[in-house]
């Protein structure tokens, strides 16, 4: 395992901040090589995969690693021999109020894994100390440590309230972590309706609002109707695109700094905001190389990607070396801002709001409760009438797309039903998907 005392994890991330673009670029490729050299020694997987590799190599010499590859060879793939998958995936399944890290030394976690093989993932303390850095002077910057005090102010989290939901397991952790304040941390459902949410928030008054965008911006809306009367000093939002349009929303909504972090699980904290909306790539410490559909780099092309490859030079037991994710993306080459940082543009995940039957709801709701639905492997909902939502969905090949979808379907329906909608309807249909206009994903939410 590879460690970092915290004030050199500080130090560096510091001086990243200090560099010049092609300074960034050296460093970075340093830590290129100090990584692949480590991989080779200590993972057998990865040994093999690079045994070819010339002694000068450079970043695309390196073979683009998937999801399948780590999944069918992952004891031999991390770098600790210790380390074994059942093992880990119990850990992650552990009871949240277990707070202990894998073999007393690693914090892991998993994918959601829609298709039903979610990938485990180990970090050790070197990457939990840097991309805590990261966290804590880029994307924080600036904002007084006192805010985040659980001892003096309330926080809440619009959230999917779901074991094995990676957001409510963290926020479970947190409050076993400080039993004492655990009243001022409080977790609402993002499968809530909107005046349902605003009744609570009103109640709760939290100094710090986190969750998915789909869920603040109404809730800003309402804020502005004067319905919903906050004062909140910072509000968090990550796992959907943010718009510039809904930033500026939020930002004049609340009058408080508006966070908005692209993260991954296998890639920890690849691009943040720094002062505005723009995700700026923490180049120093993550490389991310925008792919077209045969994998060929796209450079300075502004066409959008069809995923990316990501490298996380911080990570030395479970390397992520030029790992594809299928994310559709694509890089600003300008620098924009005060931080002269290149910036990463998502056209990804960006959920509306939906009404039937007269009541609001975020589609994070049906996202989440369809997110692990078994043998379902892409999925859309396509509002058809006032009262009635169609699912339309892609099954795996050795499933019955009636069962899975028409299951779900009646697992929907019974979900609106217990959010005060007995008479909506949940259709379901194999006609193919509706493109997004702007290319990219299909979205996940359409209204007929």
């Amino acid at each position: 395992m590879k460690t970092i005392e915290l004030s050199e994890a500080q130090r560096l991330v510091a001086e990243g901040d200090k560099q010049s673009p092609a300074e960034r670029l050296e460093l970075q490729q340093q830590r290129l090589r100090e990584l692949v050299a480590y991989a080779r020694e200590h993972s057998p997987y990865l040994a093999k995969l690079y045994a070819d590799l010339p002694e000068d190599f450079t970043l695309t010499d390196l073979p683009i690693v998937y999801k399948k590859d780590m999944l069918e060879n992952y004891d031999d793939y991390v770098t600790d021999r210790n380390i074994h998958m059942q093992d880990v995936l119990k850990y992650v399944e552990r009871p949240a109020e277990d707070t202990s890290l894998l073999l007393g030394q690693y914090s892991a976690l998993r994918t959601s894994g829609s298709t039903g093989n979610p990938l485990p993932m180990v970090r050790d303390d070197y990457h939990n100390k840097i991309h805590g850095q990261m966290m804590a002077q880029r994307l924080m910057g600036g904002i007084p440590m006192e805010v985040l005090s659980l001892t003096r102010h309330h926080h809440a989290s619009v959230i999917h309230l779901a074991h094995g939901a990676s957001s409510y397991n963290d926020f479970l952790r947190t409050k076993a972590a400080f039993p004492g304040v655990a009243h001022n941390l409080i977790g609402l459902s993002c499968l809530d309706s909107i005046n349902h949410l605003v009744e609570q928030l009103n109640e709760f008054q939290p100094t710090t609002l986190t969750g998915y965008p789909s869920m603040l911006v109404p809730l800003a809306v309402e804020q502005m109707n004067g319905n919903l009367k906050l004062d909140v000093k910072m509000v968090c939002t990550s796992a959907e695109m943010l718009t510039e349009k809904d930033y500026q929303v939020l930002r004049e909504a609340f009058h408080c700094p508006v966070l908005n972090n692209y993260c991954m699980t296998e890639g920890g904290e690849v691009a943040m905001t720094r002062g505005s909306s723009h995700l700026h790539i923490n180049e120093d410490w993550v490389i991310v190389e925008p792919v077209d559909k045969d994998m060929n780099l796209l450079g300075e092309s502004d066409e959008w990607s069809a995923g990316l490859l990501v490298t996380d030079l911080t990570n030395f037991v479970q390397p992520i070396i030029r790992y594809y994710v299928s994310d559709v993306v694509r890089i600003s080459r300008k620098p924009v801002d005060d931080c002269n940082l290149l910036c990463l543009e998502i056209n990804g995940r960006m959920l509306d709001n939906y009404t039937i039957c007269g009541k609001t709801f975020g589609v994070a709701g049906l996202v989440t409760e369809s997110e692990v639905w078994p043998h379902l492997i892409k999925y859309q909902f396509v509002q058809t009438a006032d009262d009635t939502i169609q699912l339309r969905g892609l099954c795996s090949a050795d499933s019955n797309p009636e069962e899975v979808l028409g299951g779900l379907s009646k697992h929907l329906k019974q979900f609106l039903a217990q959010h005060g909608c007995p008479n909506a309807k949940v259709e379901w249909s194999l006609e193919p998907f509706i493109p997004n206009k702007r290319g990219g994903k299909i979205p996940l939410y359409v209204k007929l």
